[in-house]
């Protein structure tokens, strides 16, 4: 009798339907309730860096190093720390308030009046630097983890602009516009810091 019932069970499981199970988080990446649209496709985890305002007040030494404007005049002599910065970072203030982005392609510097990325003005907070192989310039991302960067009274809205490219920026990485270096100070608080990764989502 006790095989019987054993049998009858396990007959009743068998013929049972399926159930579906939600799939494990490692699965199915969850979009994030931050998440502003619903087109949004989540391309993957990036690496994370930063770069600002190079600003020659900062520098000290003697000005022996030359930089040259794109119409080929002497800009002046600096500092030779402030130009290897300013090479790198691609945008400095100068003592005398003015403006310069480094045109990486002509090896010279450029006066402007907002700083320049590769087609695109620089906006602080808002422009990244990426690989256009990876994400074309012009592109609007989402990062889910910068809703949590406090700047005063509000929160950042996550969104950010595909608006520079950078020699050392391959691959999986991005680059965040800072504008003034101090900005840094707002993501502290977060994930987002250089050497981490975050999630990046394309947005339409």
């Amino acid at each position: 009798m006790r095989k019987f019932l054993l049998f009858f069970v396990l007959f009743l499981l068998a013929c049972a339907p399926l159930q579906l199970v939600t799939p494990p988080t490692f699965v199915i990446k969850p979009v994030e309730k931050e998440l502003p649209v619903s087109t949004a496709k989540f391309i993957g985890e990036f690496k994370v860096s930063f770069y600002w305002i190079v600003k020659e007040e900062d520098y000290s030494g003697k000005r022996t190093t030359p930089l040259y404007l794109n119409d080929g005049k002497l800009l002046g002599y600096f500092p030779y720390k402030f130009v290897r910065d300013f090479k790198i970072e691609s945008c400095a203030q100068l003592k005398d308030g003015r403006l310069i982005s480094w045109l990486k392609n002509q090896g010279r510097a450029k006066i402007v009046d907002k700083f320049l990325g590769h087609g695109h003005f620089l906006i602080p907070l808002k422009s990244l630097a990426t690989d256009p192989t990876v994400i074309p310039l012009g592109t609007r991302v989402f990062l889910p983890s910068a809703c949590k960067v406090k700047m005063g009274e509000k929160f950042h809205s996550g969104i950010f602009y595909t608006h520079d490219i950078g020699s050392e920026i391959i691959g999986k990485k991005i680059d965040i516009f800072l504008g003034e270096k101090e900005n840094i100070r707002y993501f502290s608080s977060t994930n987002i810091k250089s050497g981490q990764k975050v999630d990046v989502y394309l947005l339409e």
